[in-house]
């Protein structure tokens, strides 16, 4: 069952973050970029105690996370990464902490801490990894691994339907644009996703319907049809697992990063 939105979308693609607000090019560290950010933490960085975390971690979208550079502002973490995972609060504070479940290859996870630390400007200015293993795993992934961004099904769909909203319109024109600039003959699988609240069928059914709904705005972009396939999986892949049982507002909020579609690119030619 789907619920308004109570966060902002995240678009990611790539090596390219857009806000979805925005929908603005966050450039990566590189050549003429910002200089990279230590990884992992030294001996002087503090953590909090996992066990005191709001939520049991987060399935985090890797490209969102190799997107995090030095300057960044609250908005466009937030935006890329979610709100903390801890009690520090969203303003006034110049330290964030999260808990994020990462690939770790066949199909296993990877707990892992990471922080955020914010200037006086409150612009990221340190990224840091608790564990060494924890910041391996962002590394570039091979040319040949599908790339894959999530949209928040809270903002691409109005409300309880398979029927996009403006923006989220806009956002599938701005994703089709890029897969045709980005790849020569690409294969595309677009995937959807609800949270469990309602019942697993009418979940199901919705997924698909949203996951068609997608391919349909993207064949109409110029995606070619026979390149892109749709699945929808319901209530069955959650990123991320909160307590109770009662559609109180809490859990809706809790809950928003599995009502989504996620999107996967790969090159064929």
């Amino acid at each position: 069952m789907e619920h308004p939105s109570y966060y902002r979308a995240v678009l990611a693609f790539g090596v390219v973050g857009m806000t979805a607000l925005g929908l603005q090019g966050c450039a990566t560290s590189g050549e003429g970029g910002a200089e990279a950010p230590p990884r992992v933490a030294d001996e002087t960085a503090t953590f909090p105690d996992p066990e005191e975390a709001w939520v049991d971690g987060t399935y985090a979208n890797v490209e969102n996370l190799r997107n995090m550079q030095q300057g960044l502002s609250k908005d466009q973490t937030y935006d890329l990464i979610g709100r903390p995972h801890f009690s520090e609060g969203l303003f006034g504070v110049h330290e964030w902490n999260y808990v994020f479940h990462l690939p770790a290859g066949d199909g296993s996870y990877m707990t892992c801490q990471y922080q955020v630390t914010f200037d006086d400007d409150m612009l990221a200015d340190s990224l840091r990894w608790r564990d060494g293993e924890c910041a391996a795993l962002l590394e570039p992934r091979s040319s040949t691994e599908p790339t894959r961004l999530t949209l928040s099904g809270d903002t691409l769909f109005e409300f309880d339907s398979a029927r996009l909203s403006p923006r989220g319109r806009q956002q599938v024109n701005v994703l089709a644009n890029r897969i045709r600039s980005d790849f020569t003959a690409p294969e595309v699988m677009v995937l959807g996703h609800t949270d469990r609240l309602g019942s697993g069928d009418y979940n199901q059914a919705l997924s698909e319907r949203r996951a068609a709904t997608v391919r349909s705005a993207l064949v109409s972009n110029g995606i070619a049809p026979s390149s892109i396939r749709s699945r929808g999986f319901g209530e069955r892949q959650p990123v991320t697992r909160c307590e109770g049982t009662r559609a109180t507002p809490g859990l809706k909020a809790c809950l928003q990063p599995n009502r989504r579609v996620d999107i996967e690119v790969s090159e064929t030619g």
